[in-house]
């Protein structure tokens, strides 16, 4: 593990993870600051959905470039260029102008998601890579941890105003953190390489015509279709448990602690054991975690099924991106990890815009019912019966380079 450990990779998971900090300051008060704004569940889903597709647009992108001027492009646009559109949120009221602000804003976060990824596809032997996407995982949920918990108690003593300076603030970090960290590189040259007589002739064919990446990506979209109802947690918890912002705070933060604590040991697992049996176990927890959210009248049950679902998020997440990357060649990784997060965005999208319909139509706990649990078994189903494991190859590695 000593080898694979950079101080450049420290830096793109520690770049990646502030960015991710900045987000999370806004996620739990972002509702509640546009619900006072007079915005309807149904146009606030929309108004997420707005966002993610241009995450979509983003997280793809970003990949592409990666792959082919190196990391530190995509990386300075997803921090940098985060900060006006997230301080614009304090001066913009119209319904239409924020929606062009969430649009934008999501291609230009996104961009940093699919290098991050990318990195580690090609710079990780294929044995260790479940578990380096779970430590990357990991930084990113800690962050995340610290945005969300700060976000309640700076909007209890400040305002709504203070979190989007806040987040704007953690942007320019992450984005120093590039200029003084991150090499003006030509594109990236994977240091392992697989070995082509064991490799799947899948593996070198378009993406369009990759099955594994195909049946991934639907994966994808039904696991973050039931997980993109973060939103609605928020009003949840407001409108039906009666918490106040300091307490969704700390629900956003326990949810993400677990997931922190469990990311490591479920990437291990998933290394030495099933990566597909990890994806379909983590579907099924994360479907009963949803289905508790729903049903929950109070702090201790959001909290528990928070908990359940955010263990498995972490059983989920890492065994997926290795299994993609393992079956992906070294010169696709960011392009096809740009990709399969465009899945993922498409599939908050899905969650978002169809989240706030039934909550308008059914109520809180069928939302988090059919959107929830039962997009989690559609994946599960789809996983189980479509994909299949990778074979770890023992090949012998090219020499660890670590300029």
């Amino acid at each position: 593990m000593k080898k694979i450990i950079t101080g450049e990779l420290v830096a793109v998971i520690a770049i990646v993870g502030i960015a991710s900090m900045a987000m999370a300051l806004l996620q739990p008060v972002l509702p509640l600051y546009l619900t006072s704004l007079g915005v309807s569940p149904t146009l606030l889903g929309l108004m997420f959905s707005a966002g993610m597709a241009g995450m979509v647009l983003g997280e793809s992108s970003g990949g592409w470039l990666a792959d082919r001027t190196g990391f530190r492009a995509p990386l300075l646009i997803g921090t940098f260029l985060c900060v006006p559109l997230v301080l614009s949120f304090v001066f913009v009221t119209s319904p239409a102008m924020i929606f062009i602000i969430f649009f934008v804003w999501g291609i230009v976060r996104a961009a940093i998601f699919g290098p991050g990824r990318g990195y580690i596809g090609t710079r990780v032997p294929l044995a260790q890579k479940a578990t380096m996407m779970a430590l990357y995982g990991t930084a990113m949920a800690v962050f995340r941890g610290v945005g969300t918990l700060s976000s309640g108690f700076i909007t209890d003593a400040k305002g709504y105003d203070w979190v989007f300076y806040a987040a704007a603030a953690v942007g320019v970090l992450a984005g120093l953190l590039v200029l003084v960290s991150v090499r003006k590189t030509p594109k990236a040259q994977a240091v392992t390489r697989s070995v082509s007589a064991h490799a799947s002739p899948e593996m070198d064919v378009p993406l369009y015509r990759h099955r594994q990446f195909i049946t991934q990506s639907a994966v994808a979209l039904f696991y973050f279709a039931a997980i993109g109802l973060g939103a609605f947690v928020s009003l949840l918890a407001v409108e039906v448990a009666k918490l106040d912002a300091a307490q969704v705070g700390i629900l956003f933060t326990i949810g993400a602690i677990t997931n922190a604590v469990m990311l490591v040991p479920m990437g291990r697992l998933a290394d030495r054991k099933s990566k597909r049996a990890m994806m379909v176990v983590g579907l099924l927890v994360t479907a009963c975690g949803q289905a508790i959210v729903g049903l929950s009248h109070g702090f201790p049950q959001i909290a528990a099924g928070l908990i359940i679902g955010s263990t498995g998020g972490a059983m989920f997440g890492p065994a997926a991106v290795a299994l993609l990357s393992d079956s992906i060649v070294q010169q696709r990784q960011s392009t096809a990890m740009g990709i399969y997060g465009g899945c993922e965005d498409a599939g908050v999208i899905l969650g978002s815009a169809m989240g706030g319909v039934v909550w308008s139509a059914f109520g809180p706990q069928w939302t988090f019912l059919i959107m929830g649990s039962l997009s989690a078994t559609i994946g599960a189903a789809i996983a189980f019966w479509l994909l299949k494991d990778r074979a770890t190859v023992k090949a012998t590695p090219t020499a660890w380079d670590p300029s």
